[in-house]
């Protein structure tokens, strides 16, 4: 006799599993991904405004905050749609700080081609803010000596600084000095002659930029400008800055000669208003294709910029570039050889100005004029 077999209860049903992630903590991821999305859309802001502009500088910095809010939010599985968009919002602004950051590697095409070395047209660039209240006068004729650079451009020098370089004027017989307390003072240093020497005062009474002519050992004449521009702070605007940089880059483009120009731009190489100024001027970055070269801040690795710049018009290649070792200042000295390559201009494509770079550089300036009293009193 076939026997029916016993019934099985069925299971009891389980109290409702609980989200493994605790309210706070999905808060807090969240906040962590909002912050690299955040401050990746605010640089796209065409303004002045210092709190605005001070964050084109750190994109390195930015993407490591992004990779490690993304990884914060992946091992969150998204339960809303607020977390996918913001996981998507993360790999956007991740994809665009990297595209800024990419050229300025080796794995980036060059932009400007390699050079031999050629004693007749080469010329050495030494750039260095000495930083004004930096006591180490012979670190800063160690690096000097050892980049034996034709050019030397030094700011933040005050008469303190002029004294202690005066042993350069032996070596480098053509010079221009402006020694200045406010933290703006540039001295140019040439072994190469000089002529037509300028100190300018464009944008500020008080801040100098300069301008020269200097004759190669082949006899060619290239122009050199020299800026210093003030840096945008959380509290002060960028108008001055960026009017100097228009104003150097439309100076530049209607140059007859070779160009060079060379500062601390206190504005990063993947900026807006940089990537501006070298559209208006022609101008080319040795550092494309070859590395970051960061200058600023030589006491915070983690906190580190390409603020040191010497940017050139197609007309020059690339024999050196590198950066030199510590100095006592918060900025470390950047050296790059060009030579004087005409006869390979058509190896670069010519940076194009276009009707928006126009009307966006008016702007500028005219939004200079407007700000300038309320900049910096």
């Amino acid at each position: 006799m076939l026997q029916r077999a016993p019934r099985v209860s069925p299971p009891a049903q389980s109290p409702s599993r609980r989200d493994p992630t605790p309210p706070a903590a999905l808060t807090a991821a969240r906040a962590l991904a909002l912050a690299p999305i955040v401050l990746t859309l605010l640089p796209l802001w065409r303004t002045g405004r210092g709190w605005v502009r001070i964050w084109d500088f750190p994109r390195v910095q930015i993407a490591v905050l992004g990779v490690i809010a993304q990884g914060v939010m992946l091992r969150a599985p998204a339960r809303q749609p607020l977390d996918t968009a913001l996981t998507a919002g993360l790999a956007a602004s991740l994809a665009y700080q990297l595209a800024k950051i990419l050229p300025f590697t080796p794995f980036y095409p060059r932009q400007v081609p390699t050079a031999r070395r050629s004693r007749d047209r080469n010329i050495r660039f030494l750039m260095l803010n000495v930083l004004q209240t930096n006591g180490r006068a012979d670190l800063v004729l160690r690096a000097i000596r050892e980049a034996d650079a034709d050019v030397i451009c030094l700011v933040e020098t005050d008469a303190w600084w002029d004294e202690r370089l005066a042993v350069l004027r032996r070596t480098y017989r053509w010079s221009n000095r402006c020694a200045l307390g406010n933290m703006y003072g540039m001295l140019l240093y040439s072994r190469l002659p000089m002529t037509e020497v300028e100190t300018r005062f464009r944008v500020r009474p008080d801040i100098p930029s300069m301008r020269a002519i200097v004759r190669l050992r082949s006899g060619d004449e290239i122009a050199v400008y020299a800026v210093h521009p003030r840096p945008p702070l959380p509290d002060t605007p960028s108008y001055g800055r960026d009017a100097e940089l228009v104003l150097t880059g439309d100076e530049v483009r209607r140059e007859t000669r070779p160009a060079v120009v060379i500062g601390d731009m206190n504005d990063v190489a993947w900026s807006y208003t940089t990537k501006l100024f070298q559209r208006i001027g022609k101008m080319l970055d040795p550092r494309v294709g070859r590395g970051l070269f960061s200058t600023f801040h030589s006491g915070h690795w983690v906190a580190r910029y390409p603020l040191d710049h010497v940017f050139h018009t197609r007309e020059f290649s690339v024999a050196e570039i590198r950066r030199l070792g510590y100095t006592g200042s918060d900025h470390f000295p950047i050296l790059v050889e060009l030579a004087l390559t005409p006869s390979r201009v058509g190896e670069t494509p010519e940076p194009k100005m276009t009707r928006n770079d126009r009307e966006e550089a008016s702007e500028i300036l005219a939004e200079r004029e407007k700000g300038k009293d309320q900049e910096y009193p």
